[in-house]
């Protein structure tokens, strides 16, 4: 007696279509991812900005002045493709007297630039940072002013699609 073997497997039209779906899927899904990487990236310029506007708040409410002076933690020039991410810490923060008085440091690896100018009413400080490698850097901002006394901060975010 001869058994017929049964064939098994898929065929060539089924695999094509899963193949489809995968790319499909792909074709949606990493566009979003990139977007999702991208904002949160950006997260880091808020915490510091908000780090340096709290502790020039407590120096204002202590002192009746903001830290005086200009401040900037890495000259650094954006070219399309040459400098994305600012890699090591290259200031020494505590050495610098106005990072000193507003005791703010980045110990990690980090996105931004950051820079600060003060007077004893009203100082700014902002972080730069080309997140994508195209050659244009986008920028926050923060202002501290103190209308009537009291100290009051604002960040402002660069439009949502400036990179």
């Amino acid at each position: 007696m001869i058994k017929k073997l049964k064939q098994r497997g898929f065929t060539l039209i089924e695999l094509m279509i899963v193949v489809a779906i995968i790319g499909i899927l792909a074709a949606v899904a990493i566009p979003a991812f990139m977007d999702y990487m991208k904002k949160s990236k950006k997260t880091e310029a808020s915490l510091q900005l908000n780090k340096i506007a709290k502790n020039s708040k407590v120096v204002y409410n202590t002192a009746a002045s903001y830290v005086v002076g200009t401040a900037t933690d890495k000259p650094t020039t954006w070219a399309a493709g040459s400098v994305c991410k600012v890699t090591a810490p290259e200031t020494d923060w505590a050495t610098d007297t106005v990072w000193a008085a507003l005791d703010f440091q980045v110990d990690e690896p980090n996105l931004f630039q950051y820079g600060y100018t003060g007077t004893a009413t009203s100082a700014d400080a902002t972080a730069t940072g080309d997140l994508d490698c195209d050659g244009t850097p986008i920028t926050y901002s923060l202002a501290l002013t103190a209308p009537d006394g009291n100290a009051s901060a604002v960040i402002t975010e660069p439009p949502p699609n400036s990179d």
